[in-house]
């Protein structure tokens, strides 16, 4: 388990969404518990789209920690409660879209990636 002085959630319940700001040392196991406790606050709070930004956390997350993300965590919460997440980040990747939107997509989950939060919430009906 990472020290938890490794990272930080900020989460604030608006309308019927879950908002989180991040920020800390991104890295698989980070990501994974960080990933753990806003799906579960989200389902605790009977909410059903999250918005997370991201943008704050550093460190390497490649294209082998998205996927691992996605098929062994992510997938394993769908139709549990959360039906709609938007996710804020910097783009890292090069090419047009988000390696984590399109891979978890292809999975069937209702992901999207933003790099400002208008969007997201637009998205997100708010």
């Amino acid at each position: 388990m990472a020290d938890p002085q490794e990272w930080m959630l900020k989460m604030n319940e608006r309308a019927d969404c879950l908002h989180v700001l991040t920020s800390g040392v991104r890295s698989r196991q980070t990501v994974e518990e960080m990933t753990m406790k806003v799906f579960q606050a989200a389902v605790e709070k009977r909410l059903s789209k999250i918005l997370v930004d991201v943008r704050e956390l550093y460190g390497y997350f490649g294209f082998t920690d998205i996927n691992y993300l996605v098929r062994e965590i992510m997938q394993g919460l769908e139709g549990k409660g959360v039906e709609q997440v938007a996710v804020i980040d910097v783009k890292r990747t090069i090419g047009m879209g988000w390696f984590l939107e399109s891979l978890a997509q292809s999975y069937g989950l209702n992901i999207r990636v933003f790099d400002e939060a208008e969007s997201a919430l637009l998205w997100l009906g708010e």
